[in-house]
């Protein structure tokens, strides 16, 4: 389960990048920001079904982003 809403939050991060670079371009594709809001819209609803609790979502959220952001072999025994 883990492994699924680390996916969902690495999305959602990547599509939320997306946007505020659209945005900061000139002549912003409007068509464009709405689909991916859209996408992270539905990338949220899908958290929303597993945590229902938007406290508890928040929580996952930063755990998901911690374990993303940890360099590769930390935590691991040889």
């Amino acid at each position: 389960m883990s492994a699924y809403v680390d996916r969902l939050v690495q999305a959602h991060r990547t599509l939320s990048r997306a946007i505020r670079q659209e945005r900061a371009r000139p002549g912003a594709d409007s068509l464009e920001l709405a689909r991916l809001k859209k996408r992270r819209l539905a990338i949220k609803d899908r958290l929303s079904l597993i945590f229902p609790d938007v406290s508890e979502m928040r929580c996952a959220g930063r755990a998901a982003l911690k374990r993303l952001s940890r360099p590769v072999g930390v935590g691991v025994r040889s």
